[in-house]
């Protein structure tokens, strides 16, 4: 931030500043993935703690593989001597979308299991495909 603005001396805006708008802007919301290319298959594991199993959607569709969640809380608590109520909402959203060609659609295998959402996109026979798309010209 400081950039936007140059002077000899940084004294209108301190580091911190820098700091809390260059966070700001960041994709906080968005959990980390890893995405592994095997011999026969690519390994997707993404960290999803706290999530649901019905609040998570993925789909593969024209080789663009989407996941996402949809996450609301309510919680409430009560304190009758000091006649106290406290009443706080969360809702937590995000979307990730991975272009992965050559995948084989029938076999995707997709498991949740202790926060981590992990799926199996089952490589396509490169020849097939190789045949599949060419175009003979006649």
């Amino acid at each position: 931030m400081s950039n936007l603005f140059p002077t000899s001396r940084n004294f209108f805006f301190p580091q911190f500043f820098d700091q809390a708008f260059d966070s700001f802007f960041t994709p906080m919301n968005q959990p980390s993935v890893d995405i592994e290319e095997k011999d026969h298959s690519y390994e997707v594991t993404m960290d999803l703690p706290g999530m649901n199993k019905e609040d998570i959607n993925v789909t593969y569709n024209n080789n663009l593989l989407t996941v996402e969640a949809n996450q609301d809380q309510e919680t409430e608590k009560k304190d009758d001597k000091a006649n106290y109520i406290r009443r706080e909402r969360v809702s937590r959203s995000f979307k990730r979308q991975f272009v992965i060609d050559n995948v084989q659609f029938e076999g995707i295998e997709c498991k949740y299991e202790n926060g981590v959402l992990n799926i199996v996109l089952p490589k396509s026979d490169q020849q097939l495909v190789e045949n599949n798309h060419r175009i003979e010209i006649q």
